[in-house]
């Protein structure tokens, strides 16, 4: 599975996973070829013989039409254009985190987002090959956003091997510092809900900060 921020380009996620199929960390040049040179790339790709790897990525792989398509993220626009996205207008009804069956403590049963710690412990018991790729954006925008930590957290628990990639080695660098004084009770969330949930679960912030 693929831990990635929304607010980190796309091109840039792609380039992680590659880099992770490439057993590279640092995914600066692939972000490159994926603009000036995508036949080098793909052919690289074949001659390791990870084409066919299999990647999990939510903003892919979960239904966005029944959580946050009609909402808008703030200060979100579009890369190229400079302006907000459009709302969708598909009129789907959401599904949130206590949207009616729930569970006995509370959890929405037919939500989509709300079982990402559920679903790695699962995986990772049942799969051995199952791993956390962790596409860090070039701003490390990442490690401000609740979803994020939270899934870093739960592989770490869950003792899965986690893979972070980098744009570069110096950008990791320059973060080094911030990365240091990271405190959950600070992170944001899209859906207010959200980090709600996730601070309910951790409980005790302050250890959790200090791991």
């Amino acid at each position: 599975m693929v831990t990635h921020n929304w607010g980190n380009l796309f091109r840039d996620l792609v380039a992680a996973i590659c880099a992770d199929a490439l057993g590279e960390e640092e995914y600066g040049s692939i972000s490159q070829l994926l603009e000036q040179d995508l036949d080098q790339l793909e052919q690289w790709l074949r001659e390791a013989g990870k084409l066919s790897l299999t990647y999990w990525v939510c903003a892919l792989s979960v239904n966005q039409h029944l959580t946050l398509c009609d909402a808008t993220i703030p200060g979100a626009t579009h890369c190229a254009k400079g302006v907000p996205y459009p709302l969708c207008e598909c009129n789907s009804a959401k599904v949130l985190n206590d949207t009616e069956p729930v569970t006995d403590f509370g959890a929405s049963i037919g939500c989509e987002v709300n079982k990402f710690d559920d679903m790695m412990k699962f995986l990772s018991a049942t799969d051995a090959d199952f791993e956390q790729v962790v596409a860090i954006d070039a701003g490390f925008a990442i490690f401000s956003r609740a979803w994020c930590i939270a899934e870093l957290a739960a592989a770490n628990a869950a003792g899965m091997r986690q893979a972070l990639k980098f744009s570069s080695a110096s950008d990791l660098a320059a973060h080094e510092d911030d990365l240091r004084k990271l405190q959950i009770n600070n992170m944001a969330a899209t859906r207010p809900q959200d980090k709600i949930e996730i601070l309910s679960r951790i409980g005790d912030t302050a250890a959790f900060d200090a791991e």
